[in-house]
């Protein structure tokens, strides 16, 4: 009878500290960063070594309106050095450009200046150059600013890209003598071939004066 006294209180002493260890510590951390808010109308920051980004799990968006939409932090993917005198390349996929972090600047005397690797930045379209490529609608064909062949200096295949055209001023004067609209003054068109002495019909352009 004793025996089984003694049975029964364990099993008891066990079942109890089962229930205490039920909803207690189970050793796993959380990550603090999962519900770290940032942003929204306060600005708040990350703590160090986490960067701000749109919460995914809400339907407010930046890109589309939403003026005070929440971020959530999360961890600062490392960054892939580049450059410098050894010429470290990136990665397939990325380039290669001065890293802003940094008082170097390879522009003005830094010889060894490291960079980091980042997403390209998306190229225009092409256009120009011997076969005369065209624009898709709505975009005009500049010279390329980046290559060293200038239209203007003797290039003869210069290749362009595709850009948003700037607006035009409004148009004055010709035939009908449109006039400019107030404060604005109307003078000759420099980007067409009609020359006010000779051309008698010449349109002009409203300007600031």
């Amino acid at each position: 009878m004793r025996h089984k006294g003694l049975a029964l209180l364990l099993i008891v002493i066990g079942l109890v500290g089962c229930d205490r260890n039920d909803g207690g510590d189970t050793g796993e951390s959380v990550d603090p960063s999962e519900s770290e808010t940032c942003g929204g109308f306060l600005g708040t920051s990350c703590p160090d070594g986490l960067t701000c980004v749109d919460d995914p799990s809400d339907d407010c968006d930046p890109e589309h309106g939403g003026a005070d939409c929440p971020g959530v932090c999360v961890e600062e993917p490392p960054t892939t050095m580049c450059g410098g005198f050894a010429g470290f390349p990136c990665p397939d996929g990325l380039e290669c450009v001065d890293d802003p972090s940094d008082d170097c600047d390879p522009k003005h005397g830094g010889a060894d200046c490291g960079g980091i690797c980042v997403e390209p930045t998306p190229k225009p379209p092409f256009c120009g150059g011997f076969a005369g490529f065209a624009c898709p609608e709505g975009l005009e064909c500049i010279d390329d600013p980046s290559d060293d062949c200038d239209p203007n200096r003797g290039g003869a295949d210069c290749g362009g890209i595709c850009v948003v055209p700037e607006p035009r001023p409004p148009a004055c004067g010709g035939i009908t003598a449109r006039q400019c609209p107030k404060g604005l003054t109307c003078i000759d068109d420099p980007g067409d071939d009609c020359s006010p002495p000779i051309g008698a019909d010449c349109g002009g352009i409203c300007v600031a004066r």
